[in-house]
């Protein structure tokens, strides 16, 4: 691989970190201050088992995590599959509500292509 390749590489590998770093870190920062607006992403079958602030507390500090592996550089295969696992729980979660996680499914691609990037790395 030329040197040139590598720095557009390491550049996409760059973006592609940022653009799933920025949804997850929203969402866990709007959880916390909005808690009623995200509640009902939740599976109903969780909250019967488990308290709604346990919940949405657990998965914004996920969240958090998540976002700052991805935007840390540190094993970035481990964090693109993490991250399309995350994704693709989310989207079979709420896979009625389409019409609003429908640009989960661009997040879950985007994951795919950074999980793509670092597969020979």
């Amino acid at each position: 691989m030329s040197k040139t390749t590598c720095d557009y590489s390491n550049l996409a590998s760059f973006i592609l970190r940022v653009a799933l770093a920025v949804p997850f870190l929203f969402a866990a920062i709007d959880a916390a201050l909005q808690p009623e607006a995200w509640i009902g992403f939740v599976p109903l079958f969780f909250r019967n088992i488990f308290p709604e602030t346990l919940l949405l507390g657990a998965f914004s500090l996920h969240q958090t995590v998540l976002t700052f592996w991805l935007l840390s550089g540190w094993k970035t295969k481990e964090a693109a599959v993490f991250t399309t696992l995350t994704l693709l729980v989310i989207i079979a979660a709420n896979i009625t509500v389409l019409e609003i996680v429908f640009r989960d499914v661009g997040l879950l691609l985007a994951a795919i292509a950074l999980g793509v990037l670092q597969y020979k790395k």
